[in-house]
């Protein structure tokens, strides 16, 4: 009887280091499928607002661009920065937004080479800036969808 315990005692011992074994390796893969998440969301791009005009603006990085391209047709402004000639993409351009009678509807600076704006129909004139080149200003009447590239001359090495 005494035997058959010690059996009953050491198999137990046997199973439960093969329980937390397993609970072990579930808590790792547990912890692994959320930091692959966080990652994922870091990818996330979120709507800001600015008065009456909704904004996103990235684009840096394959998941960036592929995740402006899924938001694309949510708005009716597209805008993209250049390099003339590379083809080579730009961030950090002063982006303004004016209407008609010159209210400033969005300024900010955009953090990849894309910038979608939901705006009303209407006349509007985009002026981007680019530090160390000159302004562009270009005029733009939104209907239904409006789309608008600025380039940059490539920077010449002295």
């Amino acid at each position: 009887m005494l035997y058959a315990l010690s059996v009953v005692i050491i198999l137990y011992r046997q199973q439960g280091a093969i329980f937390m074994k397993r609970l072990y390796l579930a808590l790792i893969s547990l912890s692994m499928l959320v930091s692959f998440s966080v990652v994922a969301e870091s990818f996330i791009i979120k709507p800001q607002t600015q008065g009456e005009v909704t904004f996103v603006t990235g684009g840096v990085g394959e998941d960036e661009r592929n995740a402006m391209q899924a938001m694309r047709a949510d708005y009716n402004l597209n805008l993209l920065f250049s390099v003339k000639g590379t083809g080579e993409y730009v961030s950090d351009v002063k982006v303004r937004i004016t209407d008609s009678r010159g209210n400033i509807l969005l300024e900010s600076v955009s953090d990849g080479p894309m910038l979608f704006a939901k705006l009303k129909p209407g006349r509007y004139i985009v002026s981007v800036e680019r530090e160390g080149h000159q302004v562009i200003d270009k005029t733009v009447t939104v209907k239904q969808r409006a789309s608008l590239s600025f380039t940059w001359p490539q920077e010449q090495d002295d």
